[in-house]
């Protein structure tokens, strides 16, 4: 389920899971990388209640943090409660509260699937004071968090309102599209902004944000760029009647129609989602049109300075060996096994301000391409200052360079950060 759909089965708000998410504590289950869409999975409520239940206790977001990290049983979960019990007496009430809630978990009202309709039909009984927008939004979240694709519009009758279903798979497969396909040309060049994903096209005409980008986009609203003769920036391209895909793990082809409406251009594009990828239908992702500008992918891209003084750090000299990559430095798990194939292998610091990058078969060398100075890597070819940082870690010895990919460079993304140990590191 998207991130506005998981904050309504948890009864929250979208904020507080974008700042659980920068804080560890709860993980999108997947971001998509063109929509810039956060998944969750329905098995992810029991740790937002978990939190939500340390939180109450009293419990600190760092505390909340440690002791999710260690994966515990429910038995040393109510070890933790009794030990803040003791420090906290006059939160007792709140505290058991915030136990009985953590034993019990979330009760949620009735909906009812008849698997035996053909397509499986699901509903949510309705009474004549209640508001028809407020039902249909408990009915998709409650889909959401059972693991079920709406797949048709709401239907309203005296004493119900249903929809069509489709049940998903638990796990979600890797597409590998052919997207080699021979390019041909299509009035689409531009800027184009996503209004948001629909189950059809009727759906998004009959939204009452017609024309408005939903709230379920990304961080910010997105934008994004047809190039002429479909030349592929960031994780797609095009070819006419197809939006083409690649995020690095898999490949998607997506058909596409335009229309003008009230005078503006827009795109319907048969979206392969995370949902998609679970076993369901592709979705409708409807873009808009701004302008018929010609951009370039290079122009597009975000630039560091890179034009920084060299300041020595002999801290770092020698030869570095990838280790294991991670969302944010305080995530990195040094218990955990190294993670092996990473796409960036090595990189040696030598003095002057030189250095050698080892990505993929790739070598990369010479002061016109890469360089480094005292917190920097310079990585001059595609202009980004990639921020160091030297941490000891029970005795050993970690760098974290920030990971800079297209995700960041033209998804407006964070950046993620690769760790090393030196070479000669047991």
């Amino acid at each position: 389920m998207k991130i506005g759909e998981f904050a309504k089965a948890c009864c929250t708000r979208v904020s507080v899971l974008r700042h659980y998410e920068k804080r560890g504590l709860l993980l999108p289950d997947h971001v998509d990388r063109f929509t810039g869409y956060r998944y969750y999975s329905p098995q992810q409520l029991p740790i937002f209640f978990r939190i939500q239940c340390l939180k109450q206790a009293g419990f600190s977001l760092e505390e909340i943090h440690t002791i999710l990290a260690s994966s515990p049983s429910d038995q040393q979960l109510l070890r933790h409660f009794d030990r803040k019990r003791e420090l906290l007496q006059q939160a007792l009430e709140d505290l058991e509260q915030a136990r009985q809630m953590m034993l019990g978990g979330k009760a949620m009202s009735s909906i009812h699937i008849d698997p035996s309709n053909h397509p499986i039909t699901a509903s949510i009984p309705k009474a004549a004071q209640d508001n028809f927008d407020a039902l249909c939004q408990e009915l998709q979240s409650q889909l959401c968090s059972l693991g079920y694709q709406r797949t048709s519009g709401f239907r309203s009758s005296a004493d119900s309102i249903c929809c069509d279903v489709l049940r998903l798979n638990d796990s979600a497969i890797q597409l590998h599209d052919n997207i080699e396909l021979p390019f041909v040309a299509d009035d689409i060049v531009g800027r184009w902004e996503v209004i948001g994903e629909f189950t059809d096209k009727e759906e998004f005409l009959q939204h009452p944000q017609f024309g408005k980008p939903t709230s379920d986009i990304g961080d910010t609203h997105r934008e994004i760029y047809f190039l002429p003769d479909g030349q592929r920036y960031w994780c797609y391209g095009w070819t006419k009647g197809a939006l083409l895909i690649d995020d690095g793990l898999s490949t998607s082809c997506n058909p596409y129609t335009k229309e003008k409406i009230d005078g503006e251009q827009y795109l319907f594009v048969d979206f392969k989602s995370y949902d998609y990828c679970r076993g369901g239908k592709p979705t409708i992702l409807v873009l808009h049109q701004l302008d018929h500008e010609v951009y370039s992918a290079d122009a597009l891209s975000r630039k560091d300075d890179i034009d920084l003084p060299f300041v020595p750090d002999d801290a770092i000299l020698g030869e570095w060996k990838a280790y294991s990559v991670c969302q944010s430095k305080e995530l990195f798990d040094p218990t955990a096994a190294p993670v092996f194939n990473l796409f960036w292998k090595k990189v040696r610091f030598l003095p002057n301000g030189s250095c050698t990058l080892v990505y993929g078969e790739e070598t990369i060398f010479g002061n016109q391409e890469v360089g480094w100075t005292k917190g920097s890597l310079l990585r001059r070819f595609n202009h980004c200052a990639c921020a160091y940082e030297l941490r000891t870690i029970a005795d050993k010895e970690y760098l974290f360079i920030e990971w800079k990919s297209g995700d960041y460079r033209w998804g407006g993304f964070d950046t993620d950060y690769y760790v090393f140990i030196r070479s000669n590191a047991n």
